[in-house]
């Protein structure tokens, strides 16, 4: 809400890869980043490919979009990273010891290929990362009330020796799938205490009034999830 897109983008949306006004996009961005206090912030966010694959990133790539990445790591103060979903997943993780930062896009491929395992063992690679100091935010997406799939997906999903927790059989022969409960599951088997997992439990596909869903709607805008690192060294630690 509160931003200057029209139509079936209306109001605040975040993507670009919808045939929004790119003005439009580019003034609601603007006006996010203001709210957040990072004006002048170095922003990168990923292609979202619905794969596994996180990327490392910093000030060297302010601006760009990281071709072939649903994840973005950074430890670099001030640079931003964003990512948009309209019914997917979105993930916010942060090493408040470290000094470390991500942000993951996770559809039911990326889920089914394991991008919230990856994204624990990029930091623990790249930065060394714990994964039990991790601290993670999951995000507004659709919800299993509303997300029905087919054989096929479930057959990716069975790699996961506790895909029967996350889906269940519908009447129509189908599967309704929790996807947010399969990324807290995966990050849970990475180490993740699951204290230490905040999962806001609103359905994109029920709340029009909040939240785009290209389910729901088809022509639709979307919605970011965004975590930085503070500035200064001496601030408080990051926060998703």
């Amino acid at each position: 809400m509160g931003g200057y897109s029209r139509g079936p983008y209306a109001s605040l949306n975040l993507g670009r890869g919808v045939e929004d006004d790119p003005r439009a996009v580019a003034r609601n961005r603007a006006l996010v980043l203001a709210t957040l206090g990072l004006e002048g912030a170095h922003e990168v966010e990923a292609a979202q490919v619905h794969g596994a694959v996180v990327a490392v990133v910093g000030r060297a790539e302010a601006g760009q979009l990281i071709e072939g990445a649903d994840g973005l790591v950074t430890a670099d103060p001030g640079t931003v990273l964003a990512m948009h979903a309209a019914d997917c997943v979105p993930l916010l993780l942060a090493d408040p010891k470290r000094r470390v930062v991500a942000a993951v896009h996770a559809g039911w491929r990326g889920t089914a290929a394991g991008v919230s395992l990856e994204a624990v063992t990029v930091m623990a690679d790249r930065y060394e990362c714990r994964p039990e100091d991790l601290r993670v935010a999951i995000g507004p997406c659709i919800g299993p009330c509303h997300y029905e799939v087919d054989e096929p997906v479930m057959a990716r999903l069975r790699r996961w020796p506790w895909w029967e927790e996350v889906a269940a059989p519908n009447p129509r022969g189908r599967w309704q799938l929790d996807l947010r409960a399969a990324n807290r599951r995966q990050l849970v088997d990475a180490g993740v205490p699951v204290q230490q997992i905040e999962t806001l439990d609103w359905c994109t596909f029920e709340h029009p009034e909040l939240f785009y869903s290209f389910r729901r709607d088809g022509a639709t805008g979307r919605n970011a999830a965004i975590v930085a690192l503070e500035s200064s060294a001496g601030g408080p630690p990051p926060s998703c």
